[in-house]
């Protein structure tokens, strides 16, 4: 939920639109459908170093599918399959996950490790390229990124 604070008190382009998921299930496939670009902002866990930021596409994040990794409700690799399998004939979107690497999905807390927090100010200017943003916004995520408390589950937004 950090980065979806953050994102939130910036000048965001109009038609981008910051939403908090708590957890990944069906109800996201309207959103996923009606958004042309979507990117979700979500701990990961790949096997890197803890703090790593990985940026994924669509066929990246569909070959996690089946991996017991997912804290949610059903995996976002299962989300995105099934979401691709109900789009209708011909329907193309611009999916991402901006990703931080943890290291461990099975504790909760409320504090950020040292490694995902020094890795925040990059994952958020990864999302700002993403969804075009201007690049004076650069400086204004990094500032946000050092000042806002907060846990992170997962956000994501699509304009």
């Amino acid at each position: 939920m950090r980065m979806g604070r953050i994102l939130q008190t910036l000048p965001l382009p109009v038609s981008t639109e910051v939403r908090f998921y708590p957890q990944v299930d069906l109800d996201l496939i309207d959103d996923f459908l009606a958004a042309k670009r979507f990117v979700l902002c979500d701990a990961t866990r790949t096997g890197t170093a803890p703090g790593t930021v990985s940026i994924l596409q669509l066929e990246d994040i569909t070959r996690f599918a089946r991996q017991p990794y997912c804290c949610h409700g059903i995996g976002l690799s299962e989300l995105v399959l099934i979401a691709t399998e109900l789009a209708p004939p011909g329907w193309s979107w611009d999916v991402h996950l901006v990703g931080i690497e943890v290291q461990s999905v099975d504790e909760f807390g409320t504090q950020l490790s040292s490694a995902v927090q020094a890795a925040l100010p990059g994952a958020l200017r990864h999302v700002l390229n993403l969804i075009g943003a201007p690049a004076e916004l650069m400086a204004l995520a990094d500032a946000e990124a050092c000042s806002l408390p907060a846990p992170s589950p997962l956000f994501a937004f699509g304009g």
